[in-house]
């Protein structure tokens, strides 16, 4: 496989900036809930989530027409100055207002919008299309091994250890491992610490790109964002694929920021504790389908294994609609994480043989903007406060079952139609 080097290193790069960004993401939502403000939350996330419309296009014009190995060290250098910025300003105080914690979460959440689809069209750049399945699935590796160490990390941090007693076969144990709690400003400075290592690992890849991209910098912003949006709508077919394989990825975010720290705190009633196990089982289902999944499902083609995923989402966000028992809710993160995951390298793979590289950033940008407006009614829904008082935040989880229920729907509808896309179709996609 070309450039294996480049790839290590980039998925090297990804696995310490996600690391700490993992941790950041978990802490800042059960921040707010333990304060009692999961509403203001989730309305700076709504507002949020709107801000990130034009930028998400914008972003992906940028990705497609600036060197992306720079888009990477651009993004990596002027996320960990803020982050380091604002961590010191709490160590000076003592302490940071809430205003600032939001607007580190707003930054890391716009950071996202760029990060992830430079990295799949980097990724897609530099490999071969007979390796897109197995390139998708390390980066899914590299992602969740460090979620998994990021939420197991956040558990100890959020709470602070305070000895740990154990009972094994009636014989009780005392480990006197003692860790104090880590305040937001802590944790934003190993945040920092690690975007400026991924600048220099970045920094140090070697990357000979593939492909000569048509477009160049100088070219007009809106006229490259619009190639994009022109390109989904002459292919109306891989639009409404996009749309729904994109289903379960809108309702898990919805829920990791949204939702998870009202069900666990409100419904289940439980600490920090069950809800970093919670993302442990998370990421532990999305690093085990990023094994097993290509291997699972190789006798089937990829819509189909994305419509079974799709409806395996339903089930799951029905039963934590159901359910009251934290050992079947680890069971249904853990399963919401196996079908995440391994729908998102099936998706990936499928619209990788579809769409031109040059145009990847923008098409991805455009799928962006789609899941970001369904996530922002979800949102601005749920923001109001009948669901978080005392379980009524099941019926969100009901709604967003639903949801995925009717994507999955239409997959199936036209399910003979998304086969024929890619029969015929060159291992290559063009370049325009």
């Amino acid at each position: 496989m070309k450039n294996t080097n480049s790839l290590y290193t980039l998925f090297l790069a990804n696995g310490v900036s996600s690391f700490a960004q993992g941790i950041t993401m978990l802490s800042i939502p059960w921040y707010f809930t333990s304060r009692g403000e999961s509403s203001l939350f989730i309305a700076f996330f709504a507002i949020v989530t709107l801000g990130s419309l034009f930028w998400g296009l914008y972003a992906g014009a940028l990705i497609d027409g600036f060197n992306r190995k720079d888009i990477f060290l651009g993004t990596n250098f002027v996320q960990g100055l803020i982050v380091m910025s604002v961590a010191s300003l709490g160590y000076k105080e003592g302490g940071l207002p809430s205003s600032l914690v939001l607007i580190i979460f707003g930054m890391i959440f716009f950071g996202y919008l760029i990060h992830y689809p430079n990295l799949y069209a980097f990724a897609q750049e530099i490999s071969d299309s007979d390796n897109y399945t197995r390139v998708a699935s390390w980066i899914e590796v590299v992602g969740q091994t460090t979620a998994i160490g990021a939420a197991a990390l956040a558990a100890v941090l959020l709470e602070g250890v305070h000895g740990i007693n154990m009972d094994v076969l009636g014989l009780k144990f005392h480990i006197p491992l003692y860790i104090d709690k880590w305040a937001m400003h802590e944790i934003f400075l190993l945040d920092a610490g690690a975007y400026f290592l991924s600048f220099i690992i970045i920094m140090l890849m070697p990357y000979t790109p593939s492909v000569v991209l048509s477009i160049h910098q100088d070219q007009d912003i809106w006229k490259s964002m619009k190639e994009g949006y022109d390109y989904l709508r002459n292919n109306l077919l891989i639009n409404v694929f996009g749309l729904c394989s994109y289903s379960i990825f809108v309702i898990v975010l919805v829920e990791l920021f949204s939702l998870v720290p009202m069900y666990v705190r409100n419904h289940l009633h439980q600490s920090a504790y069950v809800l970093g196990t919670s993302e442990l089982m998370y990421a532990s289902g999305s690093l085990i389908s990023a094994f097993v999944i290509s291997k699972l499902f190789a006798k089937m083609s990829l819509p189909k294994a994305i419509i079974i995923m799709t409806f395996m989402t339903t089930f799951a966000f029905y039963l934590s609609a159901m359910s009251g028992l934290v050992w079947l809710f680890y069971v249904v993160c853990f399963l919401k994480g196996f079908v995440n995951s391994g729908s998102r390298i099936f998706r990936v793979s499928y619209l990788f043989r579809l769409v031109p590289v040059d145009l990847t950033g923008r098409v991805n940008s455009m799928f962006n903007v789609y899941t970001t407006i369904f996530r922002m009614v979800f949102i601005l829904a749920f923001a109001f406060p009948f669901f978080s008082h005392g379980s009524n935040v099941t019926y969100a989880y009901a709604i967003l079952g639903t949801f995925t229920l009717v994507a999955g729907l239409i997959l199936v509808i036209l399910y003979p139609k998304f086969l024929k896309l890619t029969a015929g179709v060159s291992p290559n996609p063009p370049v325009h």
